[in-house]
């Protein structure tokens, strides 16, 4: 699935490997994790593309 983050960095683009039951909020934090994006830097996530 492909994950768009806003963080204080900018717009990052992510494509993570997910079950096919896992919540979009899951998804956008394991991609925020990948990232390596701290939660102070985390704005808001989306799953932009299954």
């Amino acid at each position: 699935m492909t994950v768009e983050l806003r963080t204080a960095r900018g717009k990052l683009v992510e494509d993570v490997e997910a079950s096919i039951v896992a919540t979009d909020d899951a998804i956008v934090e394991q991609a925020r994790r990948d990232l390596g994006v701290a939660p102070e830097d985390f704005n808001r996530g989306e799953v932009v593309a299954p």
